[in-house]
């Protein structure tokens, strides 16, 4: 499945720059991948019982004139391969395309409590300073993190938690 996105993600996004438009296409498969979370949409333009020619109406109706035609044609396209059932995989591959395009790193927050937007941001500044890139970052809640923060960019842990705190003091009294 992976290589399939990642094979159309790479398509479109060698189409968006050929067409100066990486941020134009960004915004258009943003939109696409809020309108595909909910999986009746993903089920119902994937069902083989029914004629391409309704899904491209349902699919006319919902995002033409709202999302560039070469999109557009690109969402038609993975209708008739029958590839549909991919666009979440295609969407999120694009953005990290994308964010590799304009030198951002995406990373999740866990913290023990919700964040409010200035924390948030105050903590995506240190990091990008840290990481010599625009980092953006999502806020998720962990309550068994205690109190803290606990950061994963690229799958590298910046985790100044209470848990990890108590883990590490543990280890360290009990000599192991």
């Amino acid at each position: 499945m992976d290589a399939i996105s990642m094979r159309y993600a790479e398509s479109l996004f060698g189409l968006a720059l050929e067409e100066n438009a990486v941020a134009a296409y960004q915004t258009d498969m943003q939109l696409i991948q809020s309108v595909f979370q909910d999986p009746s949409f993903v089920q119902f333009f994937s069902h083989v019982a029914l004629q391409d020619d309704v899904k491209f109406n349902v699919l006319n109706k919902s995002f033409n004139g709202k999302i560039s035609i070469y999109v557009y044609n690109f969402l038609m396209l993975l209708i008739k391969k029958r590839r549909i059932q991919y666009i979440l995989g295609i969407c999120h591959q694009f953005q990290r395309l994308c964010n590799d395009h304009f030198g951002i790193k995406e990373g999740i927050i866990y913290s023990a409590f919700e964040l409010s937007d200035q924390e948030r941001q105050d903590i995506e500044k240190a990091m990008s300073q840290k990481e010599g890139l625009d980092v953006k970052l999502i806020v998720k809640v962990d309550s068994s993190l205690i109190g803290g923060i606990k950061v994963d960019i690229d799958n590298h842990i910046y985790d100044d938690s209470l848990l990890y705190k108590m883990e590490t003091l543990k280890k360290e009294l009990l000599g192991k």
